[in-house]
């Protein structure tokens, strides 16, 4: 048990209502946007995810597991998140190899790397240019800069037919997404709120759950071929 709760918040009025509720009388510490994230650092440890361990540079990965160096930099992703590691077991079980592979709102580029790692060649995508930067700037750490293309942007700059695309998001982007893609072969998705956001996500892609992990409440599910009635067929 823990004897404590240490949670960030980019609208003060969402930290106090938090506080209200969960702990009245707790302190709220303000710091600008670049200070916040770089104390956060402080709090990185090594989080492992089926046959991946990601760490901070300062921290090495078990022999047993394929190591993820990550400095998040100023994007989100340290890799400690629930969806994230979810997302990472499941592509731990694909058969990747040199297949394309997309990763939709790439963040700190935990899970393109992860691709990258097991021979993927990638491609990292977000609208966010602090995330693009973190990604290129931890792929080449991780030494996958040559197998991983960073690309400001979204879903419409994933080429159709691509093989897996890794979507970690909440559900309302996972329809954001979905609306732009372009039919690729297999999906896994994450973010969701289990269980009801898992079926909620297949049936967004028009697709079915192959596979579903969930773990505090999150859920993640690799969705593989078009549903039944969908309108939709495999790639050719």
């Amino acid at each position: 048990m823990t004897d404590g709760l240490r949670a960030a918040f980019s609208d003060p009025r969402a930290a106090a209502a938090a506080r209200d509720r969960l702990a009245p009388g707790a302190a709220i510490e303000m710091h600008d946007d670049v200070t916040g994230l770089d104390q956060s650092r402080d709090l990185l440890a090594l989080e492992r995810a089926g046959r991946f361990a990601i760490h901070p540079p300062w921290l090495a990965p078990p022999d047993d597991a394929i190591g993820i160096e990550i400095d998040p930099g100023h994007a989100f992703g340290s890799g400690s998140h629930p969806s994230t590691r979810l997302a990472l077991q499941l592509l731990g079980d694909e058969a990747i190899g040199a297949i394309a592979v997309a990763d939709v709102g790439c963040g700190s580029g935990v899970l393109g790397i992860g691709a990258a790692l097991m021979g993927a060649d990638v491609l990292a995508v977000d609208v966010d240019p602090a995330a693009i930067e973190a990604t290129r700037a931890n792929a080449d750490r991780n030494g996958v800069a040559d197998r991983l293309d960073t690309r400001l942007g979204s879903a419409g700059l994933v080429a159709p037919g691509t093989a897996l695309v890794i979507v970690n998001v909440t559900i309302d982007i996972h329809e954001t997404v979905a609306a732009h893609l372009n039919a690729p072969t297999r999906v896994i998705a994450a973010g969701l709120l289990a269980e009801e956001q898992v079926e909620r996500a297949a049936s967004t892609y028009a697709m079915t759950i192959e596979r579903q992990l969930s773990h505090d409440g999150w859920g993640a599910a690799v969705l593989g071929s078009p549903r039944v009635g969908s309108g939709l067929s495999p790639p050719a």
